[in-house]
């Protein structure tokens, strides 16, 4: 009888991914829920694209006045895939400021009205409109190069971290955003959806390990104390989270009877949820590695050595939130200087200190998050190493 093996790292990283031998419990667990996530995934996307868009390319244009192209584009997709239209496109009916000038090669999505009045299509046909820029399939490629770095670099740990990013995107497509259209409190909702992420991705991650379960504690009681801040002063400053105008379309437009506030203070969470986690995940890890090359050690050396790394960690962390968002502002504020507003105006509009509240309530729960997992993983070390 001969006997095949396999060597080489790739092989051995397959055989791990098959196997999970030291994590087959959590395998069995995940795999079931995955199933439902990716199912749901699908279900999702293939209903909320209607069904009056397709996918076309452009194979020809021509000019045919200083306003206007005339354009012969193939259907990619839907009901009338591969069928040729010739299309009367406005270069002008694009984005305000930015003129749509077609070539042949460009991917477009078309908008289809398959029951136009008889004033606009006297004969009955569908109707054909160049309504954007495809742009689905270059972000699939960039989504596909993060997923590949994800499992080269990171090995079986990539492809838990992988794992863990699908279930997060799951459930707040799946659970935050139907729960808030159906009435319950965005906040209350946030807060579930953080504590869930938490313990799943740090438990697919990490393992059942200390480490997973200290870095657990620190992250739920820093997003915690995020989201009561941003509460307390949410309230303190009447922040009525209608200062975007996506609220403002979701409330007059589609007329959805949502907790405005709630989200605002909800997706504040939910937006530091991953830096809180990151150092929450890096101290835990840090004490670990301590705690496994001097067992001997207590829990004030532990402790130590785990709010010395915070601190390096904090100097840089705490400007990630604050950075990211003021990043998302720039056209506003750049609006605001450039129309010469004042200080005092600027920080008392309600859409800027909707922002600082924002970015200055993550960043306090990130740095909150660092006594707080340095503490829970010395002590429970030292109760192991003690036992």
């Amino acid at each position: 009888m001969h006997t095949i093996t396999m060597s080489g790292r790739p092989c051995q990283l397959f055989l791990r991914v098959l196997n999970f031998r030291n994590n087959m419990n959590l395998t069995k667990a995940f795999l079931p829920f995955l199933f439902v996530i990716i199912l749901g995934i699908g279900c999702l996307a293939s209903d909320s694209f209607e069904p009056s868009y397709a996918k076309a390319k452009v194979l020809s244009t021509s000019t045919t006045s200083q306003d206007s192209q005339q354009v012969t584009v193939k259907v990619l997709s839907g009901k009338f895939k591969n069928k040729i239209i010739a299309i009367e496109h406005l270069p002008s009916s694009g984005m305000m400021g930015a003129n749509m000038f077609l070539k042949a090669g460009d991917k477009v999505m078309l908008y289809v009205d398959e029951n136009p009045s008889e004033a606009e299509s006297p004969d009955g046909r569908p109707l054909f409109n160049i309504a954007d820029y495809s742009r689905s399939s270059p972000l699939y490629w960039l989504a596909f190069f993060y997923a590949l770095l994800l499992i080269v670099i990171g090995g079986l740990k990539g492809i838990r971290a992988l794992i863990s990013l699908v279930i997060t995107i799951a459930l707040i497509f799946l659970v935050l955003f139907p729960l808030t259209l159906w009435g319950f409190n965005p906040l209350l909702v946030a807060i579930m959806i953080s504590g869930i992420v938490s313990l799943i991705s740090f438990r697919i991650i990490g393992g059942k390990i200390i480490k997973s379960v200290s870095a657990a504690i620190g992250t739920l009681a820093g997003v915690a104390m995020a989201g009561l801040i941003a509460f307390l002063v949410g309230k303190m400053i009447h922040l009525t989270g209608l200062s975007s105008e996506e609220s403002r379309i979701l409330l007059y437009s589609m007329e959805l009877k949502i907790n405005y506030q709630g989200l605002l203070f909800g997706s504040i969470l939910i937006g530091a949820l991953g830096a809180v986690m990151d150092v929450g995940m890096s101290i835990a890890s840090t004490i670990d590695e301590v705690s496994k090359v001097h067992p001997e050690a207590n829990f004030k050396n532990l402790y130590k050595a785990g709010m010395n790394v915070g601190r390096d960690v904090m100097g840089t962390m705490s400007n990630t939130l604050i950075l990211a968002y003021t990043g998302s502002s720039l056209p506003l504020l750049l609006l605001m200087v450039a129309n010469n507003v004042s200080f005092a105006k600027m920080i008392n509009l309600e859409m800027i200190a909707a922002e600082i509240v924002r970015a200055l309530a993550g960043s306090i729960g990130l740095v909150l998050c660092i006594p707080i997992t340095a503490t829970v993983a010395a002590l429970l070390h030292h109760k192991k190493g003690g036992t």
